[in-house]
């Protein structure tokens, strides 16, 4: 009778041992799965990475030409070329005055047309630049964009592994504790 006695308490104590070792890893799996829960939430819930650059546009592409100047510089070549051939037939001078007049005007016109090609080509390289710059902003922000979503995930995911990793060690040790308790009980 005394070995059955002893045999029902150690199967009492084994099956004790039993449960608080599933209650504790019972508890150790609804902890990891809150943690895990707010994680996500708070993964899910966070704000996007934006792109400084954005919405920018090339403030170079539509640069005009300042055809004033121009408009005022042929509009005096001519004033004085007429007054200059006035002066020539009011003198009686000849043909060759003329034709020299009018050379002298078509050079004044072409370096007139010339300022204006100037100003043109300067324009488009402004543009060419204004397009490099901005194309440049754009693959940066884009970087920017990239880098810091790559962080935030790396961040995200060290954090996360340190907590599962945290309790998952509590979890073990406590298990380690109550059988440590169960042999202690057995060898008293």
């Amino acid at each position: 009778m005394g070995c059955s006695k002893n045999n029902t308490a150690l199967e009492n104590a084994e099956q004790d041992r039993r449960n608080k070792i599933n209650d504790a890893r019972d508890k150790g799996k609804k902890l990891i799965a809150a943690k895990q829960a707010h994680l996500d939430n708070l993964l899910k819930n966070r704000q996007p990475a934006i792109n400084p650059y954005a919405g920018m546009t090339n403030q170079m592409a539509n640069l005009s030409v300042s055809t004033k100047a121009a408009e005022f510089q042929a509009e005096q070549t001519d004033m004085a070329l007429a007054n200059t051939l006035d002066t020539i037939a009011a003198t009686g001078g000849g043909a060759g005055g003329a034709t020299a007049l009018a050379q002298a005007a078509l050079q004044s016109k072409k370096g007139i047309a010339a300022s204006l090609e100037q100003q043109e080509a300067n324009n488009q390289k402004l543009a060419a630049q204004g397009a490099q710059q901005l194309q440049t902003q754009l693959a940066e922000g884009e970087k920017f964009k990239f880098d810091t979503t790559e962080n935030r995930q790396n961040a995200d995911i060290d954090r996360s592994a340190t907590k599962l990793d945290n309790t998952e060690q509590r979890v073990l040790e406590n298990l380690n504790a109550i059988n440590t308790s169960y042999i202690n009980e057995t060898m008293a």
